[in-house]
């Protein structure tokens, strides 16, 4: 139903459709100076479709960008009055017909209510003819405007957020590079900074694996490795259990010890069970615990995602017919390693680190989740706004 005041329109009524060129290569550069300071997009929805820079003005702002061609396919991007920009690559050009719509409401009406249908049995593609056809309803300019000031508050909010999040992640990056191969040492309980040369360890010497198998069928909860949750229940990722029924010869793994699978471990699928007491792994996998007490359980876990294990990982696997990392790789590795105070030290400042980003994760998403149901409302016509409520 539409709303009351609201028009029920294509978007070949409302708006010009243009389509990105192939680029000009003699007017580009991947770098904004103050020449090349026209923003490129195309199609793709990493960084908003920036591909660099023209010296020239291809459009002159007040419209939408939409990916017309595959990922991220349908996704549109408002392009504020002002921004003179380019586009490349079947990339659309959306901009409105006697100032039908205001392009920050609008480009959130298509990411919320428009669902667009793949053109192409390849690569998906969406034709300029084909998007003109999609109806959409839109309220009057004015209604438009205040909404897009409603959303933009919260757009703000989120874009803040998320360059808070990332500048978290970058600094964090920066901590292990320097804490974990010794370029930056830290004051210990006392206010003294450690010292001391680094001792070469073999992991062999300190890891044993774990080859105990489910053998009395005592443990049922199937457990799998990935490289962004750890250890997870796979029926949580896949909405049902997919192990086998038969899980005797399974290995068991326990809260405390470290897991992963040899064909998965050079993307990053390593973990520690925390979250439960115990759990079985597929017979593939690697299980195995830390023994020695000059090694910190905490620091060998950032250490396994530091760039130098995954250098190590992947120096590993080379000349190999699979990519595949055992135990006996693991094990033949030399780390340099700090007393073990020291190793606590440094994965209590990583920790914390990590707790600075997971704060601003549930920020952003507490923000995007508010948009969302904010959008629910307010495009749809289901809550109207009072033209006099926000200046």
């Amino acid at each position: 139903m539409v709303p009351n005041g609201w028009l029920h329109k294509q978007i070949g009524e409302i708006a010009s459709i243009q389509v990105g060129r192939d680029l000009v290569e003699d007017k580009y550069s991947e770098i904004s100076t103050t020449e090349y300071k026209y923003p490129v997009y195309s199609n793709t929805v990493e960084n908003k479709g920036l591909y660099g820079f023209y010296n020239f003005p291809e459009y002159s702002g007040n419209a939408i960008t939409i990916v017309g061609r595959g990922v991220g396919l349908g996704k549109a991007f408002a392009r504020s009055p002002g921004e003179s920009f380019g586009a490349i690559g079947r990339l659309l050009v959306l901009t409105p017909k006697n100032n039908s719509f205001d392009v920050i409401f609008f480009a959130n009406y298509i990411n919320f209510a428009l669902r667009i249908h793949n053109e192409s049995g390849g690569i998906p593609q969406l034709p300029g003819a084909s998007l003109s056809k999609y109806f959409v309803m839109l309220p009057p300019l004015a209604e438009q405007q205040k909404i897009a000031q409603i959303l933009s508050t919260w757009d703000k909010a989120i874009a803040v957020t998320e360059q808070l999040l990332a500048n978290s992640q970058q600094q964090k990056k920066a901590l292990m590079q320097q804490l974990l191969t010794g370029k930056k040492r830290l004051l210990d309980e006392n206010g003294v900074r450690f010292e001391g040369e680094w001792q070469k360890q073999r992991l062999g010497s300190l890891l044993k694996e774990g080859k105990e198998r489910n053998k009395d069928n005592s443990i049922s909860r199937v457990l799998s490795v990935t490289n962004h949750s750890g250890f997870i229940l796979p029926e949580n990722q896949f909405s049902k259990r997919i192990a086998s029924d038969e899980v005797s010869n399974y290995k068991v793994v326990i809260k405390g010890q470290f897991g992963y699978n040899p064909s998965r471990i050079n993307v990053g699928s390593f973990a520690r069970l925390d979250q439960f007491d115990n759990g079985l792994l597929s017979p593939m996998y690697v299980v195995f615990s830390i023994t020695s007490e000059k090694l910190d359980s905490d620091f060998f876990l950032y250490w396994m995602k530091s760039n130098e294990a995954k250098q190590r990982i992947n120096n590993s696997t080379q000349g190999s017919v699979r990519d595949s990392v055992g135990f006996d790789a693991i094990s033949s590795f030399v780390l340099k390693l700090p007393e073990i105070q020291e190793q606590r030290k440094i994965a209590k400042v990583l920790s914390f680190a990590d707790q600075e980003i997971e704060t601003l994760q549930k920020k952003l998403n507490c923000l995007k989740q508010e948009k969302k149901a904010l959008m629910q409302q307010l495009l749809t016509g289901k809550r109207r706004v009072k033209l006099g409520e926000l200046k």
